[in-house]
């Protein structure tokens, strides 16, 4: 999620589903991981335990949102082109 190519306004969000159902997510904001369901809360809880897990999560901010960002901004967001509206008259059967 992002509104500008600041790291402040980026949050880097990884979700889990199972069944379309969410059961964890990872937000940059928190800076952990944060189970919704049974099977969800005990995945969280072995994640956080382990520093390499959340160490590598907390840095996909910077070393993936930032650089993608980045790229949508300057080759998709920037661009626009003026509407284009063609009309035509039809004589009914």
């Amino acid at each position: 999620v992002f509104n500008s190519t600041e790291l402040k306004d980026i949050e880097f969000i990884k979700s889990y589903y199972y069944n379309k159902l969410e059961f964890v997510r990872f937000s940059s904001s928190v800076g952990k991981f944060v189970g919704y369901t049974e099977f969800g809360v005990k995945n969280a809880e072995y994640w956080n335990n382990d520093p390499a897990q959340l160490a590598a999560m907390r840095a996909q901010k910077e070393t993936y949102c930032q650089h993608n960002c980045a790229l949508y901004y300057t080759n998709i967001l920037t661009k626009s082109v003026n509407p284009l509206v063609r009309l035509h008259s039809t004589t009914p059967p």
